[in-house]
């Protein structure tokens, strides 16, 4: 059996209707939603053009707040990152599409999964689920439904694969400065969409 990917309906998930942008997690519990009425379909082109499928994807920031820093980093631009949509971006998220495998409860499971596999830390704390993001306006955005957490820590973190050409823990103006230079960087949609609520929360801590 090829991977498959866990979907929702698009009209189940937005019965009450769609938002953009993104959504504190305390505004609406699509956890439950999620859980209560998924399945796996197989991946590929056909998924990826399917709008009407929306595959849920974990969406992970590494914070040190401590220190008030942020893990940021480029994806590679080559075939070592699958999804051509997105070689060569910035981002501040780690995640992926969400496995069979990933046990009783798959969004927490698939966040670990994908920490592990993306990121060298000396420990995985558990991620706190923080909102959620939409977007419609790209073909990435229209098929997928993004479920933002948070892990802070204390330790070092660097990058663990070759789907990313470097990555390291940024000041909070070193990662602004980062965003505003848009002729050298491409900042991944979802990024620059949850950015404003990491910041502010991180200012707040």
């Amino acid at each position: 059996m090829g991977k498959e990917a866990l979907v929702v309906d698009r009209n189940v998930l937005f019965s009450e209707g769609v938002f953009h942008g993104f959504l504190e997690a305390n505004k609406k519990d699509y956890i439950t939603l999620i859980l209560g009425n998924h399945r796996y379909h197989p991946r590929g082109d056909e998924l990826e053009n399917n709008s009407s499928l929306q595959q849920v994807i974990p969406y992970v920031w590494i914070v040190d707040s401590k220190n008030q820093r942020v893990f940021a980093y480029k994806r590679a631009a080559g075939t070592n990152y699958k999804e051509g949509r997105l070689r060569n971006k910035w981002s501040c998220g780690l995640g992926g599409h969400i496995e069979r495998i990933d046990s009783h409860n798959p969004i927490m499971a698939a966040m670990m999964r994908e920490l592990q596999e993306e990121v060298k830390m000396p420990s995985y704390p558990t991620p706190r689920i923080v909102g959620y993001v939409k977007n419609d306006d790209d073909e990435v955005g229209k098929v997928h439904f993004g479920v933002v957490a948070v892990v802070d820590t204390e330790g070092p973190v660097t990058k663990g694969d070759e789907e990313m050409a470097h990555g390291r823990l940024h000041t909070l103006p070193e990662l602004e400065a980062l965003f505003a230079d848009t002729k050298n960087n491409e900042v991944e949609t979802w990024t620059r969409i949850s950015w404003p609520f990491i910041k502010d929360y991180l200012n707040k801590l």
